[in-house]
C-alpha cells in the first residue's frame, strides 16, 4: 500500500493517512482496465468526495502486459507526464484510457518506437494544457532514445524513465498479480469487484467497508 514520493501522482484520490486503500492495477491498453477506470475517475471518485471525504484513498498501478506491445510505451509516457508535474499523471492516464485504440495491435503495427514515442509526447503536449510545464518536448526527452550507428556503441540503458517502468513491473510481479484490472482492498486482491460494476454497486462496496 506504500507509495514512493515520486509516484505521487498515482494517488488519484484521498490521502496516505485515510482509513482504507482502494488499488487498481490498470493497463492503458486493455479494454476492461478502461472501463473500470472511467466508472471509478469520472463517477465514483466524485462521489466518494462528496459523502465519504477523507476515508478512501485510491491508487492506481501501472500493470504493463507484454503481449501488447503498447503497453509499455504508453506507461512510460504517463511516467514521464508525472515526472514533470504529478497532478497531470491521473488526466493523462484519462486521455490514455480514452483513446486507447490508437494504441491498439491493429492500429501501431506499422509504426516504429520511435513514432509511438512521438506521438504520445504529441498528445500530452496537446491535451494537458492546463499545467504549464507539460510540453511535447519535454515529454519526448524523457521518452527519447538517441540510436547509434555501429552495435558496439549501444548501452540498452532505456530511456530516462526506464527505472521507473521496472518499479511497477517487479511490484506487480512481487504481488503476484497477473491480470488487468485487478482491484487490492486493503492490500488484500478483491476478486469480488468488477469491470462492469455500475456507480451504485461501487456505492455499495464502499458503504460496505465503512
Amino acid at each position: 500500500m506504500s507509495l514512493p514520493p515520486q509516484y505521487s501522482g498515482h494517488r488519484i484520490a484521498g490521502t496516505a493517512d485515510a482509513r482504507h486503500t482502494l488499488e487498481l492495477y490498470l493497463d492503458y491498453v486493455c479494454p476492461f482496465s478502461a472501463k473500470i477506470w472511467d466508472q471509478v475517475y469520472n463517477h465514483v471518485l466524485p462521489w466518494l468526495e462528496k459523502e465519504h471525504p477523507g476515508h478512501f484513498q485510491v491508487i492506481v498501478r501501472n500493470q504493463i502486459q507484454p503481449w501488447h506491445p503498447a503497453s509499455t510505451l504508453t506507461a512510460e509516457a504517463a511516467l514521464a507526464v508525472e515526472k514533470i508535474d504529478p497532478s497531470q499523471f491521473a488526466p493523462f492516464s484519462n486521455v490514455l484510457f480514452t483513446q486507447q485504440k490508437r494504441f491498439f495491435d491493429e492500429t501501431i503495427i506499422e509504426k516504429s518506437r520511435a513514432d509511438g514515442y512521438r506521438g504520445l509526447a504529441a498528445l500530452a503536449g496537446l491535451t494537458l494544457t492546463s499545467s504549464p510545464t507539460i510540453t511535447e518536448e519535454g515529454v519526448h526527452g524523457l521518452l527519447h532514445i538517441v540510436s547509434v550507428q555501429d552495435a558496439q556503441e549501444a548501452t540498452n540503458t532505456g530511456n530516462k524513465v526506464t527505472n521507473d517502468l521496472k518499479y511497477f513491473v517487479k511490484l506487480g510481479r512481487q504481488n503476484g498479480i497477473h491480470v488487468s484490472p485487478t482491484a487490492l482492498w486493503d492490500g488484500i486482491v478483491e476478486n469480488s469487484i468488477s469491470s462492469g460494476w455500475t456507480l451504485d454497486q461501487w456505492k455499495e462496496f464502499f458503504k460496505s467497508k465503512l
